[in-house]
């Protein structure tokens, strides 16, 4: 049985709050709603759409802090952290947190690969409309107005069969492709219809499980070619070139982020009808473009 709904937020250490909150604005295109959390340490909260905000931006190591699953209502969250709790897995609800977030209710715990979690739901959202510094409308719900969440995230892990057996099993994720790069396998998973909320692959060896990058779409491929002109304007790090992915059939393409996060910057994904959905190994990330090579 799935709960999860959505990926709700996300929250990010920077070193550099102050280049992050120029890139969020001037280059993502996100609005800034608060600069300092409920225990007045400095964090940026991004908004993108009618939400409180979907990023967090707090100052410490440079790095994926949590993620937060939204389930659409209580007895969802209930049921889910009983799956969890079934499952051997460590929960604790934590109401002071759960302000600090804006949400109604909210439980902290950890994936097999010790990245740090949050389920929740009743997340606020405000009358004032979203504006964006830089005009992009970002698609964080699908033509019927269902929420798809703030994008996707990709996480490398040692043990990728350790991180599937759980999303999968635990948290009732639904694979909807693979990508095979011999000896290499990434595996695209999702919770609503957009193709994929969360993907993961195996780690470097020697080197800590890590966030490889977050997704960002917007409603229009003009909204992708302005932001790349901002990131080339200022010189911002390229990680690959302007490109379409197979699985999921994203126009983006990839900068780093003050962090040194990878972010992609997309339009045009594929959204998964589960009646008709076929799962299949694709042999490459892209049909065209995204290359590594000539970037800066």
């Amino acid at each position: 049985m799935s709960y999860v709904s959505a990926l709700g937020y996300i929250g990010v250490g920077a070193r550099d709050l102050d280049a992050w909150q120029t890139f969020a604005t001037e280059i993502l295109g996100l609005q800034v709603t608060r600069a300092q959390d409920a225990e007045n340490v400095d964090t940026l909260f991004l908004r993108m759409d009618a939400r409180d905000h979907r990023i967090a931006v707090r100052a410490g190591e440079d790095e994926l802090s949590y993620a937060g699953w939204e389930v659409a209502d209580e007895a969802d969250f209930e049921a889910q952290v009983r799956a969890l709790e079934s499952a051997g897995v460590a929960v604790k609800e934590n109401s002071g947190l759960a302000e600090v977030r804006g949400v109604r209710r909210l439980v902290q715990f950890e994936d097999p690969a010790g990245f740090r979690l949050e389920l929740f739901f009743g997340a606020a959202t405000v009358a004032d409309p979203f504006v964006s510094p830089t005009g992009v409308r970002f698609v964080t719900q699908d033509p019927r107005g269902r929420d798809l969440g703030l994008g996707h995230i990709v996480l490398a892990a040692p043990d990728t069969d350790k991180m599937i057996d759980f999303y999968l099993n635990t948290l009732g994720f639904k694979v909807s492709d693979f990508i095979t790069f011999k000896p290499l396998v990434l595996t695209f998973t999702h919770v609503n219809p957009r193709h994929h909320s969360l993907a993961f692959g195996p780690a470097p060896e020697g080197t800590k499980p890590f966030m490889d990058h977050f997704m960002l779409e917007v409603d229009d491929i003009d909204g992708v070619g302005r932001a790349l002109d901002r990131v080339r304007a200022r010189e911002i790090s390229l990680t690959a070139s302007l490109g379409r992915h197979t699985n999921d059939g994203m126009l983006s393409f990839y900068m780093k982020s003050p962090s040194g996060i990878g972010v992609e910057y997309g339009t045009d994904g594929k959204l998964i009808d589960d009646d008709v959905w076929t799962i299949t190994n694709w042999d490459a990330a892209q049909f065209w473009g995204h290359d590594r090579s000539h970037t800066h």
